[in-house]
């Protein structure tokens, strides 16, 4: 009886389906990335027809490279996609974006929450879908920045941003990306808890499903 008590009280607080559902799903989206990376890297568990037919990594990759491109030269900057992972001043220093740095716990992130809500497919997709282009656009325009830093010889972006406590430029796109998913989740419950019918609780998880 008290194990009921105490997961009723958490269920109330905390909404345990919606948060068991979401860390299932964290973990299952997380881990199977990590095992198609694992399909692109040398070694044994290299895949060649994966590499060949279905390699979203590379296509990801190339995409934040191509796209960061685009900005550089918007910014004025003499640049090219030297590789696929490989974005280059002309005759000059280059970023090479590696597998850990397109995003994929992030992505990963996203799409568990939402996956995890009740709602319909459609508003899944589409909020899916959202999340995951602007965390993209983010990740190019880092890119692009790492590059004019670059040119400009700024050294604290090569590094780290010791003015701020020795953080660099992987954690700064990590805490800007988090913050935005964060504002995104309490933007999402608050026009939720709206839509909620009169008399309901709009303080747990579980009072803010799509009706």
């Amino acid at each position: 009886m008290m194990a009921k008590s105490v997961i009723k009280q958490l269920n109330y607080y905390l909404d345990l389906r919606f948060l068991i559902k979401f860390i299932a799903l964290f973990l299952v989206l997380y881990y199977v990335n990590i095992f198609f990376v694992q399909l692109t890297l040398p070694g044994k568990w290299h895949n060649d027809f994966f590499v060949e037919h279905f390699n979203y990594i590379g296509w990801l990759t190339g995409s934040l490279t191509h796209t960061a491109n685009l900005i550089t030269h918007t910014l004025g900057l003499d640049t090219i996609v030297e590789s696929n992972d490989t974005l280059a001043l002309a005759q000059g220093p280059r970023v090479v974006v590696r597998w850990q740095c397109i995003g994929l716990g992030i992505i990963s992130f996203w799409l568990a929450f939402i996956l995890a809500q009740d709602m319909r497919l459609k508003r899944k997709i589409f909020l899916g879908l959202g999340g995951v282009l602007v965390v993209w656009f983010m990740n190019c325009c880092r890119i692009a920045l790492l590059v004019f830093a670059l040119d400009r010889n700024l050294k604290p972006w090569k590094k780290k941003l010791t003015l701020i406590g020795g953080i660099n430029h992987h954690d700064l796109f990590n805490y800007a990306c988090y913050a935005v998913i964060l504002l995104s989740i309490f933007i999402y419950y608050k026009v939720s808890a709206k839509k909620a019918q009169p008399g309901e609780s709009a303080g747990t998880m579980s009072d803010v499903k799509e009706k």
